[in-house]
């Protein structure tokens, strides 16, 4: 991703008001470099149900506003992330629901498991490999970093998909 301003990461919410727009709040700075994030996720430290997922597409914003759903797991579980799919400990993962302002959220909701933290670029490009059979660590973090670019893509897209089917309603 290339380096944005707030007002750009603000503006690229597609599936919110423009009054609940104006109260996010964007991180000040990233745990990895602009260009080693392949999407920008954040959680609202002023509003701890919020999440923020902003991918970059042809040069263009494209992100969505989730909400952590409360439900209370098994402790002895893991459960994997559908993003960049790294088992973790189940309170390391929730489920988070992308809606869109205005419209019937029971047509418009899209919900997965992701990471609590909403940062997966962190440990994707931490991963190192487990045993000699697998491809170099540039290899396997280059890898990883293709699908989890992918797979936030395509959540993204599903969630805004969502949102404009029932806005055609």
């Amino acid at each position: 991703m290339q380096p944005r301003s707030g007002r750009e990461l603000r503006a690229a919410l597609l599936n919110v008001s423009e009054s609940v727009r104006r109260t996010v709040r964007v991180p000040k700075r990233l745990p990895l470099g602009w260009g080693e994030a392949d999407y920008l996720g954040w959680r609202d430290p002023s509003a701890p149900q919020r999440g923020y997922i902003i991918i970059e597409e042809s040069g263009r914003l494209k992100g969505i506003m989730l909400t952590h759903a409360r439900l209370s797991a098994r402790p002895s579980r893991a459960v994997m992330c559908a993003l960049c799919r790294i088992p973790r400990r189940f309170e390391q993962v929730v489920l988070f629901t992308g809606t869109s302002e205005g419209a019937d959220r029971s047509l418009s909701s899209r919900g997965s498991y992701l990471c609590a933290d909403l940062d997966c670029n962190v440990r994707v490009n931490a991963l190192r490999p487990s045993s000699p059979l697998e491809p170099s660590p540039e290899e396997l973090v280059a890898q990883r970093r293709a699908e989890l670019r992918e797979r936030s893509h395509a959540f993204v897209a599903e969630v805004l998909a969502r949102a404009s089917i029932t806005a055609r309603r």
